[in-house]
């Protein structure tokens, strides 16, 4: 068992929702806009892969072979359920397309997956928040906020 930082987990979640309001939130008209979209998701990526990280270190989770492989394990684990793998995959395989292919980012892909995917994506946090407190009861070392 390794540490489990429950408050660093919190502050990345609480990061994590608020990039899901910002999205509903703007038009993605302007190409500003969509550059800033496309930091949003690529925030948003990461956030879950940290996340995900966090939790497979501290809870001592089989290890990844791949970012995608990250998803698969939280839903092993029950963080969150096999009806969301989908929405999750075509998320983290947007990853390329924002680090690595920028000069050539097909924007109505983007807002497609978001679109098609924001109501799962908004429960993630709260999925996180809910698995918590199952494994403390087994976790040997558990930094809770209220320890900080």
């Amino acid at each position: 068992m390794y540490f489990v930082d429950q408050q660093e987990i919190n502050k990345t979640i609480d990061f994590f929702d608020e990039l899901v309001d910002l999205y509903k939130s703007n038009s993605l008209q302007t190409e500003i806009e969509k550059i800033a979209m496309e930091r949003l998701i690529h925030l948003m990526i990461e956030t879950i892969l940290d996340t995900g990280n966090m939790l497979i270190d501290g809870f001592i989770m089989r290890d990844p072979g791949s970012y995608v492989d990250i998803i698969h394990i939280l839903v092993d684990e029950q963080v969150i359920p096999e009806s969301d793998t989908k929405a999750y995959e075509e998320l983290i395989a947007l990853r390329r397309m924002v680090v690595v292919d920028y000069k050539t980012i097909d924007h109505a892909h983007l807002i497609e997956v978001m679109n098609n995917h924001l109501d799962v994506y908004a429960t993630f946090s709260q999925r996180v928040r809910d698995f918590l407190p199952q494994e403390t009861i087994v976790a040997n070392t558990f930094i809770n906020p209220k320890d900080s």
